[in-house]
């Protein structure tokens, strides 16, 4: 069995162990200072706690996944150790090449995953270095697949899908939050509202999931002539939905290729 060695157990880091218990696909080695997080990692993953040199050395693929800000220590180190080896990275607005000169090595898997992954439903953003192999490329899929679903893209395509997914799912839970409001502004108290909003948009994605639509389709079908949907829709685009919509993710996308320099 592959050993598969996580540095930092934060949220993503949790998340890659709670998906990868779940195949036993590999075995799980972990490097973290906090406390409280090694004990989640022990206790709940049942993960073995080691040195970043015992890390490093004992590991058939190391996961980066500590925040950007952490990296200068983290590299003082480990840059010297990690000649050779082979690196999936989670680190938001850092691009492959970074890993590769500063770690020395050619082996380097950039990922882009979000919230979702905690409950193995995220859309993982894929980039490979040009000298991966198809061993190492299965590896990296296989770890993408305990955390959601894997969609392989060219490096210059992660801004779009921090803004489009990384970012994205927060704008999912604003829309909630304003379909719920309005639900509270039509009467309904919050709770309740906030139950009805979720149900509804658990059964737009149900359906269409089942009917492989595209989303204009069945929008169609939902309008009536002079109804009830084509003036919510109309209230909508009046106050710019759909543009507001692009912008966001435009903006978080030009945010996230600022900070890959």
């Amino acid at each position: 069995m592959k050993k598969i060695g996580i540095i930092g157990f934060g949220n993503m880091g949790g998340a890659i162990a709670a998906g990868l218990k779940q195949t036993q696909a590999f075995e799980i080695l972990v490097a973290e200072k906090k406390p409280e997080k090694i004990d989640i990692a022990k206790d709940i993953y049942h993960c073995s706690i080691l040195t970043l040199p015992e890390l490093i050395s004992s590991s058939d693929i190391i996961v980066i996944a500590v925040k950007p800000q952490e990296l200068g220590l983290l590299f003082k180190d480990i840059a010297s150790l990690t000649a050779g080896k082979k690196i999936i990275s989670i680190v938001a607005g850092k691009k492959i090449r970074f890993f590769k000169d500063l770690l020395q090595t050619n082996t380097v898997t950039r990922f882009m995953p979000n919230l979702a992954a905690s409950e193995s439903q995220a859309l993982v953003g894929i980039s490979f270095s040009e000298d991966v192999d198809d061993e190492f490329k299965q590896d990296c899929l296989a770890v993408a697949r305990a955390m959601g679903t894997p969609c392989e893209l060219p490096e210059s395509l992660m801004p779009a899908v921090t803004g489009l997914s990384g970012s994205g799912i927060a704008f999912v839970f604003a829309f909630i939050h304003a379909m719920a409001l309005g639900g509270v502004s039509s009467g309904i108290a919050y709770p309740t509202s906030l139950t009805i909003a979720l149900k509804t948009i658990q059964g737009a994605l149900a359906v269409m999931e089942k009917n492989k639509e595209n989303p204009i389709e069945l929008l169609s079908k939902v309008i009536s002539p002079a109804g009830t949907t084509i003036r919510g829709v109309t209230a909508l685009e009046q106050e710019g939905f759909t543009y507001s919509v692009i912008k966001a993710i435009e903006s978080a996308t030009s945010r996230a290729a600022e900070l890959e320099g």
